[in-house]
């Protein structure tokens, strides 16, 4: 007997503390109650985890991982999914002093009353058959037990082995963590305590309804009384060429999982086709075993029956995060042997090649017994919550069992816990105390080291509000607008454990948030830190599910998710659009240059010495640094400052110190070219001094993207006068970049909250005014004919709060308008997408910029200009104007700061959607009217489309 000390022991909460310890090798778990302190083993006998980190309540620690339930007194499994008792350690306390022996088991006073009763002499008479030998089976015989049943039970497994856990087939078997016999539910000794009479290796092949026997494979026959149908499923096949070749694996058995363990060796190619828990779960093994991988999905996106699209989402930047690369909506035609792999031949015309191949596409529920007895089959054996089949004594569970609820639906499970918790609930009907299986659904997936456990059955139209927890944690809860539907965690077991309360609860939205409020984190931050890679973008547009009423809702995650972001910047700013950069007077003579950017890209504008203009991205091809660090000026070649490579104004490569190294050592590979190393250049065009450029090197000429209405009102503004620079402004905005197109699309704000405007007839409900779309809906112009305000009517000025006729000018010269431009408006703001606004107030002109850095914030550049005539007195009158109306003035500092209300509305409450359903007799595009949203949903018509979001 040696008893060890334990430091820090009197620290404990006397509420149920618990500590972690070593002691001669042996992780020990202590507990406190009060004066009185017992100590268990410290890892959960299911999986590693750590008990320490559990939760300690009424006597009991729940398993932080999945939520097993030990009693640490006894040490004794009281609930699933563990079956093996934790060790318990002897502990002294001596002057204060707490000691523990983990060479002997703890001391208990008082021996636990077994919930399995000794099987009595006078034996019940009747037999119990059960076929099926997987999790349901197993839970079902321990059951009957524990309801008292002491006949007969016999238990039929068509495999050799003895009843075991499926879960760790497709993660611990597979990464050689778990023994190759996998673990047990049902082993010899406690199959011999229980009296289970196990026929391993034996199917059963036929039964006899109305006799009341069954025929099994090895030829024998046996009488029942009644009967449990836990057959399981098999799994789903793919009905192509080549399906049959010995390279191409599923994972159903635990022969199959040491079959497909001996391919994933390191190096070698392996592809999974299907993209549920089990293909997740074997990629997550074949990357850590250091295989390639490649996901093959026929859906548009990831787990699209299991998951809510949100949910599946971060899962699929999980998994491409760790490695696995992910080809959604593609199917696979056919397997052919190839030089000793496989080929995947897929419906795209492209070739996949592998090493081998793991077909996870579902399973088909085993009914061949339950259709020889007529029993009613709906994608499973139909039964009642109490697992009773429509045949008296026939009952079902597990996979191959689907339970009609009480407003008649039917739901099939395929999870660990439905298949334990229904069979033992139709085990104890079966022995006479009828059980209902009404559980909140839980599942549980572990992979690429996240643990992700769901509670409930979200659907795909449930509102989602995240929670980020510490050390990347976060929880997802799903609601219908009224009541919490799901939650699912990643790495956040707590909340879980609170879910699941909250669900039987029919906990309501309302007091959800409320209950968020005082937990960690903030709630309604649906943000993701991680970026994604390039390249995968395509796949995530099918995981953003647009509200049903179309466009009068605009769902928040437009402007807040940074996937949706990512995907702005590959479909919309480095895809088929113009983006303006610059002014051709900003840059008039060769080795000119100035700093601009296409989204969040930098990009250098420079005249060259032949007077062409060129756009290129500003980054080094060397090592990435931004090498013009000037905003603007003049220059014979830009030199990086890092290691000295220069290039020149047509953005090519020129110099590489050292390029053929020092002594004949060192240096660039003799095949180098310059001309293969160059920044990457944007196609560039230019209409009246305007330069706008692209990355897409087959953009259609700009006067066909802008369209004929819009090209009007861009040449009444740039009407080949001769432009002169003015100055610059620029300030940032805590807000997404479309908002400000949002807000030069919506003539309804302009009268209700700019004072200026609409009291000095600039623009006001009365006025001559127009919001002009091109076709596209993405280009617009806000136009509106200056009045001196007496048109207002009475009515119309109750309506506008922000309408003082009292208020004037000290110089009303501020606001004459010189007619100058063939348009028969005096105010106009056009948006050319998606980067640029055209500002002509009166007779001030300016051209402003739009660069993104991110969902939640853009920079806007603004360019004042008038033109080249201008006399000193009509550039005075534009500044003046400019001042009045820029950033800092009575117009832009209101548009952002109301800019910035609407993001802090939906950063910091439960996420909602955007109502945008004025004018509805113009459901999308150009309308006469002020009050009217239709502009807007001409704009998320075509922004939809671009993303591919439907």
């Amino acid at each position: 007997m040696t008893w060890t000390p334990v430091k820090g022991a009197d620290a404990l909460s006397p509420d149920g503390g618990v500590m972690a310890v070593t002691i001669d090798n042996v992780a020990v778990a202590l507990y406190r109650f009060g004066e009185d302190y017992l100590a268990t083993g410290n890892i959960c006998t299911h999986q590693y985890a750590l008990l320490s980190d559990g939760f300690v309540e009424n006597g009991c620690v729940e398993c932080p991982l999945h939520q097993a339930v030990f009693d640490v007194r006894t040490g004794k499994a009281l609930s699933g999914p563990v079956s093996k008792d934790l060790e318990t350690y002897a502990v002294k306390v001596e002057d204060g002093q707490v000691f523990v022996d983990v060479t002997r088991p703890a001391e208990i006073s008082e021996a636990p009353a077994d919930n399995r009763i000794a099987m009595a002499e006078e034996r019940d008479q009747r037999c119990f058959a059960i076929v099926g030998g997987g999790q349901a089976a197993a839970s079902a015989a321990r059951a009957l037990r524990d309801a008292g049943f002491t006949g007969t039970v016999k238990l039929f497994a068509r495999e050799q082995a003895l009843p075991y856990e499926r879960p760790p087939l497709s993660k611990a078997i597979l990464l050689g963590e778990a023994p190759l016999h996998g673990p047990t539910l049902l082993d010899g000794p406690a199959a011999e305590q229980l009296h289970i009479e196990l026929h391993l290796g034996v199917a059963v092949t036929a039964i006899d309804a109305e006799r009341k026997t069954l025929t099994a494979s090895d030829g024998e026959t046996h009488a029942y009384d009644q009967l449990l149908l836990a057959t399981g499923a098999s799994p789903r096949p793919l009905p192509i060429p080549g399906a049959d070749l010995s390279a191409v694996h599923s994972l159903r058995t635990l022969e199959d999982a040491i079959a497909f363990k001996r391919a994933l060796q390191p190096g070698r190619h392996i592809a999974i086709i299907g993209s549920g828990f089990i293909g997740l779960e074997a990629a997550s093994a074949a990357r850590q075993r250091g295989c390639e991988v490649t996901l093959v999905e026929a859906a548009p996106r990831i787990c699209s029956r299991a998951l809510h699209p949100m949910a599946a989402l971060r899962v699929h930047k999980l998994a491409e995060r760790n490695g696995v690369r992910i080809l959604t909506d593609v199917q696979t035609t056919a397997f052919e042997a190839a030089d000793g792999g496989v080929a995947l031949k897929l419906n795209n015309g492209e070739t996949l090649r592998a090493d081998s191949v793991l077909v996870g596409i579902g399973v088909i529920p085993e009914t061949a017994l339950a259709e020889s007895l007529g029993l009613e089959i709906e994608n499973g054996i139909v039964v009642d919550r109490f697992g009773r089949t429509g045949l008296e004594g026939v009952f079902a569970a597990g996979d191959a069992a689907v339970t009609r609820r009480e407003d008649g639906t039917l739901l099939r499970l395929e999870s660990w816990q439905n298949a334990q918790e229904q069979a033992a609930a139709a085990a104890r009907t079966m022995a006479g105390q009828d059980t209902a299986h009404d559980a909140v659904p839980w599942f549980w997936s572990d992979q690429f080291a996240h643990n992700i456990q769901m509670l409930g059955l979200p659907t795909a139209d449930d509102q989602m509000i995240a929670k980020p927890g510490s050390n990347g944690a976060e929880t997802l809860y799903f609601h219908n607008g009224e009541r919490l539907t799901g939650v699912i965690a990643f790495n956040d077991p707590g909340a879980i454990r609170r879910g699941r309360e909250w669900l039987r609860r029919g906990l309501s939205v309302d007091a959800l948030n409320r209950l968020l409020e005082n937990t960690a984190g903030a709630a309604g931050d649906a943000r993701l830190p991680a970026p994604l890679r390039r390249g995968t973008m395509s796949d995530l547009s099918n995981y953003y599910v647009w509200p049903r009423e179309g466009l009068t809702r605009v769902p928040d995650w437009v402007y807040t998710d940074p996937y949706i972001f990512e995907l702005e910047v590959e479909r919309i700013f480095h895809g088929p659009t113009w983006n303006y950069v610059a002014l051709e007077v900003e840059i008039p003579n060769a080795g000119d240059f100035k700093q601009s950017n296409v989204g969040p890209t930098p990009v250098v504008v420079s005249r060259d010495e032949d007077g062409g203009i060129n756009v290129f991205v500003n980054r080094c091809s060397h090592r990435a640094a931004q090498f013009c660090r000037d905003l603007r000026g003049n220059t014979e070649e830009f030199v990086c400052p890092y290691h000295q490579w220069s290039y020149d104004l047509k953005g090519n490569l020129a110099g590489v110190p050292f390029r053929r190294g020092v002594d004949g050592k060192g240096g660039m590979p003799k095949d180098f070219k310059t001309c293969d190393h160059g920044p990457t250049k944007l196609k560039v065009t230019t209409r009246h001094g305007v330069v706008f450029a692209s990355f897409d090197h087959d953009m259609k000429p700009l006067e066909d993207y802008l369209g004929p209405d819009m090209l009007r009102e861009f040449d009444a503004t740039f009407d080949g006068r001769e432009l002169k620079l003015l100055g610059y402004y620029r300030n940032s905005l805590p807000g997404n970049w479309k908002l400000y197109h949002e807000n030069l699309k919506d003539p309804y704000h302009a009268t209700l909250l700019h004072t200026f405007l609409v009291s000095f007839g600039l623009l006001v409900a009365g006025n001559k005014s127009q919001m002009i779309c091109d076709e596209t809906g993405l280009h617009g112009a806000m136009a509106s004919a200056k009045s001196d305000g007496t048109n207002v009517s009475e009515e119309n000025r109750k309506e506008m709060r922000a309408y003082r006729p009292e208020f004037q000018l000290e110089r009303e010269d501020m606001l004459n308008f010189i007619p100058e431009f063939n348009s028969e408006w005096s105010v106009t703001m056009l948006t050319v997408w998606p980067n640029l606004i055209v500002q002509r107030e009166m007779n001030t002109l300016g051209v402003r910029q739009i660069v993104p850095s991110g969902p939640d914030e853009f920079v806007m550049n603004w360019t004042m200009f008038g033109f080249a005539d201008d006399d000193e007195e009509m550039t005075r009158h534009r500044l003046r104007q400019g001042n009045l109306m820029g950033p800092a003035g009575f117009l832009g500092l209101e548009d952002n700061e109301a800019i910035k209300f609407v993001q802090d509305g939906m950063k910091r409450t439960q996420p909602g959607e955007h109502l945008v359903a004025l004018d509805p007799d113009t459901p999308a595009g150009t309308a006469d009217t002020l009050i009217s949203e239709s502009a807007i949903r001409a704009m998320y018509q075509s922004w939809r489309r671009a993303l591919d979001i439907e």
